[in-house]
Formats: C-alpha cells, structure tokens, sequence
C-alpha cells in the first residue's frame, strides 16, 4: 500500500475554514462529533489539517454546519482538488515526519520572514552545513536519511530561482554565525554563499548583534504571508515538532516582535561587513588548522 500524500497548504487551510465554521457556530468539538458522526479525534486532524478531506465527503459536513452559500460552498471544496505538480516533497515522505506541511506553505508563500538564533536560516544552507546539522542532530542517522534530508533542504531553495520569488527578509543572531558547523572550512564556505544570496539581491539579511542584549523572541520563528491562508501564519520549529500559530492576535505578537528584532539588528549593510570579518576570520582558522584526512 502507498503511504498517504502528506498534507499541502489547502488541506491546512480547510481546517482552518471548518475550524473558524464551527467556532461560528458555538459548536465544541464534543457537540461537532455527536452532529458530524466524526470521532473527535477525526475531527481535530482535520481542523489541524492533518489529513486531506476527499471532496466527496465535504459536501455533508457542510450541510451539517449550515453552509448554504454556492460561491462559499464551491470555494470549499475548491480547496480539496490537489495540483500534484508542485509537490516535489512528496517522493520525501520517508524522512520528512515534521515538515512537509510547512514546505507546501513555504512553497506557496508570497513573502517570508524569519528569526534564526541557532542555526542559519534553511534557505541560507550550503549542503555540506546543512548534512553537519542533520548528522549531529539523531544519534545513529544512517548516512542516507542524512543525505535526503540534506537534498530537502537544498530543493527549498528552488524558490528563490523563480521569477517571481518570494520577499525574503531575516534577521539571525550573531551567535549562528559564530557557531563552528563543520568547522572553519565548511563556515567559510557558507557565509561566503550568504554574502553571495545577499548581493545577489535574494534575500534580505539582518544581524542581532551581541549587543544588543536581551530581545523579545523566545525561539526561533517564520511568518509567512501565503494568500491561500487568507495571510500570515506563524511557524515555530521546535526540536522534535512543527506549530503554526493562526490565531490573529497571536500573529500580530510576533509581527511586533520581528518588528523589534529588525529595529535592534544592525543594518543590512552593517550586516554584510559583519559577515565579511567573520568570512576573513574563518579563512585565518582555517589556515592554521590541519586538514582532514
């Protein structure tokens, strides 16, 4: 039997629909079970956007809740008819537990904006820094998940190729760009990449200096603007799990805390030169270290 297409965007945002629907409804999920003959379980992978809905079994839980209206009705359904065409991901599913989800809205996303303050940004990685992360990250990974995982991150970055790619901005923390991923071959090597993604006018970049002292964010995080969310989502990558973040005031939080991160961060051209001496100082260690064998 084939594994189960990992769920998109439009699965995430139906369950986003029904959720808001059924909340409209003062329905709890117990009083949703009992009127949809769905376990409540069943229900909240649903609202989670979980699992996709096959459009066939839309059209009852619409009349359940009351939803007369053609033109909103067919918007509904519209969002269970799948364009497998995009969804590269697919063919990954044997390694991506966490975040399918998250690349079909990075995949889909207008406008991205991201705090990294462990690592650098995915969209940033060079291969041999982003196998360093995942070969450290389980114990035991065999050296082909390894290298899977590594080409999923790579193939992320196909969208900033695209004509029309999305507005890219993120501020990191000094303290990724000090962390000795690989050693200072491979960080020479990958800041050299982000200075060329910066001049190349695909991203834009902010460092969170030292000095800056205490700031607001709690962990790192993505809000993303995808228009077939109706807007801006917020993910936050934890270690063993992905969480979006829907709720509108919990979103405009975190703008007004990226907003106060990208006030405190030097300036993007202060950045690059942060950036620059960094790249020397690596080049200086790693002429002094022996090589590999």
């Amino acid at each position: 039997m084939s594994a189960e297409p990992t769920p998109d965007v439009r699965t995430v945002r139906l369950g986003l629909e029904l959720r808001h629907i059924r909340l409209e409804q003062n329905l709890t999920l117990q009083k949703a079970h009992k009127l949809l003959r769905r376990s409540v379980s069943s229900i909240s992978r649903i609202e989670k956007g979980q699992v996709r809905i096959p459009e066939r079994d839309l059209p009852p839980i619409l009349d359940a809740y009351g939803i007369t209206d053609p033109a909103r009705r067919e918007a509904l359904l519209g969002l269970t008819r799948r364009n497998d065409a995009k969804d590269w991901w697919q063919s990954y599913r044997d390694v991506l537990v966490v975040y399918p989800t998250f690349i079909s809205m990075e995949n889909e996303a207008t406008r991205i904006r991201a705090f990294e303050c462990v690592f650098l940004p995915g969209l940033l990685q060079t291969p041999e820094y982003a196998w360093e992360i995942f070969a450290a990250g389980v114990p035991g990974r065999s050296p082909l998940e390894t290298k899977r995982l590594t080409d999923v991150r790579i193939k992320r970055q196909q969208i900033l190729d695209r004509a029309a790619r999305p507005d890219v901005h993120v501020i990191v923390a000094e303290s990724t760009l000090r962390q000795s991923v690989g050693g200072p071959e491979v960080m020479q090597r990958q800041l050299q990449h982000v200075l060329t993604e910066i001049d190349g006018g695909r991203v834009g970049l902010q460092v969170l200096p030292f000095t800056a002292g205490a700031h607001p964010a709690l962990g790192s995080f993505n809000i993303l603007t995808v228009p077939a969310l109706g807007g801006d989502i917020v993910h936050i990558d934890e270690t063993n799990q992905s969480r979006f973040v829907d709720d509108g005031a919990a979103t405009r939080r975190y703008l007004d805390v990226y907003e106060r991160l990208r006030a405190a961060a030097l300036s993007e051209d202060d950045s690059r030169q942060r950036i620059e001496h960094l790249v020397f100082e690596s080049q200086a260690q790693a002429k002094g270290r022996p090589r590999r064998a």
